[in-house]
């Protein structure tokens, strides 16, 4: 009986296929392991960057200024308190006083944290700092600096005038702006709903295709985060990134420093070539498991568009995920339809028409949520999707079309129902929260 070993926390989860399917790649990613002197080499980056001045530099031409670092939230594996304890013996030696800084968390719209989860994400280099999330409930502590491609581009009130942003995070593969970091800290990490919902539109057209791994030139979203960015720098003070690649015990493999287009270009650059794997043939059924982004069933989800493209047309995609975190205050809408008839109805209505009626029927939901539909209606249109968590199963979580089981073995079954009895080919994504499939004479980071 053929099987397959995925991560799971720190241990493995193995799981049993039926005898006649065929595990055709396991797509694994070539990130390189850290470093073990990856601290010392985030602290050299800082003071010799790829591009722009150093951050003694920055800071020395700007006494007395305010200072923000923005970081990112308790969703993401980063070892940010290693990080900015790095960050803030900088500081320190370049003579800026704690009063002077803030750290804000780019939530965008993720539930705000705690100040125990504050405290555990920053560490205890960052005691006596004043931090704060992005307060997207709040529609007057925002600032507009101009209009991007036809988007009101309203950012935090605080992080807008800072002098210098300091914008610390990874950049990996995304399933809409083709590569987080760079410039995403600022939006939607620190915008307003109304610029969060504009920017979230960018590419969920009526023809539904892979976005995860384009470069910054052919995407849409991404194209409007570095324009945006470089508004927010015009309209007053500079940002400085210090970036970096995580390999998949999380810590950083990879590190750059310096202005911030050129520097999360780089690395994306980097992430494609590690990230990105080449997939010969449409597998039957895809295994995607979350790892090492299954914190919630938002982040969770996310490895079902990263990797889907892996998975034949009608295909299906079985979504492994601890999901220690649930939903993580999210809601989501209850249809009483079967995952079969929920596909059907998208065929029949098209993915954005029935996104478009459930929101305009429960205008109680978030807008994080709203967008969630909307991705999930296009791709359930296009396969059938399981996923396997013991710990959204036993909350009763339901999503309207996902089939959500306590264990690999149901969701089998049911891929089975679907598929037949003959042989099925599988394609096996162990870190799906950071992987993705390239297709066939298409180079990693291609449109």
């Amino acid at each position: 009986m053929p099987q397959v070993s995925v991560p799971w926390g720190q241990t493995q989860c193995t799981i049993s296929l039926p005898e006649d399917w065929t595990v055709e790649q396991v797509a694994d990613s070539l990130l390189r392991p850290a470093p073990e002197d990856w601290a010392d080499r985030l602290a050299l980056v800082l003071g010799q960057p790829g591009t722009g001045l150093s951050l003694e530099k920055l800071l020395a031409a700007r006494p007395g200024g305010r200072i923000v670092v923005v970081v990112e939230d308790v969703t993401r594996h980063s070892p940010l308190p290693q990080i900015l304890g790095v960050v803030m013996r900088e500081l320190e030696h370049c003579r800026v006083g704690r009063e002077r800084i803030e750290f804000v968390f780019a939530t965008g719209m993720h539930t705000p944290m705690s100040d125990a989860q504050a405290a555990e994400k920053l560490g205890p280099a960052a005691d006596g700092v004043a931090w704060r999330c992005n307060p997207w409930q709040r529609p007057d502590a925002y600032v507009s600096v101009g209009r991007c491609e036809g988007v009101d581009i309203q950012i935090d009130r605080g992080v807008a005038t800072a002098d210098l942003r300091i914008l610390v995070s990874s950049v990996s593969p995304h399933l809409q702006a083709g590569f987080g970091g760079g410039y995403k800290m600022l939006i939607p990490g620190c915008a307003s709903l109304q610029t969060i919902r504009h920017l979230h539109r960018r590419g969920l057209g009526r023809t539904f295709r892979q976005w995860v791994g384009t470069d910054g030139v052919h995407n849409p979203m991404r194209r409007l985060i570095d324009g945006a960015g470089a508004m927010i720098d015009e309209h007053h003070g500079a940002s400085f990134a210090l970036q970096y690649l995580l390999d998949e015990a999380d810590l950083p493999s990879s590190v750059a420093a310096g202005d911030v287009l050129p520097t999360q270009r780089m690395l994306a650059k980097q992430c494609a070539v590690a990230c990105g794997v080449l997939v010969n043939e449409p597998g039957d059924v895809v295994i995607a498991n979350a790892h090492p982004r299954d914190f919630d069933l938002w982040q969770s989800f996310k490895c079902i568009p990263n990797t889907l493209w892996a998975a034949r047309r009608d295909g299906v995609v079985i979504c492994l995920t601890r999901c220690p975190a649930g939903v993580h205050g999210m809601s989501f809408p209850r249809i009483g339809l079967s995952s079969a008839w929920m596909r059907r109805l998208l065929r029949w209505l098209g993915p954005g028409a029935f996104a478009s009626l459930v929101i305009r029927l429960l205008p109680q939901l978030a807008s994080d949520a709203a967008f969630f539909v909307r991705l999930a209606t296009q791709a359930l249109r296009r396969n059938p999707i399981f996923m396997v968590s013991a710990e959204l199963a036993g909350a009763g979580v339901r999503f309207p079309g996902v089939e959500i089981f306590p264990s690999p073995e149901p969701a089998i079954d049911a891929a089975r129902a679907i598929l037949g009895d003959g042989p099925q080919s599988v394609v096996v994504f162990p870190a799906g929260g950071i992987t993705y499939p390239v297709p066939p004479g298409q180079s990693q980071g291609a449109p």
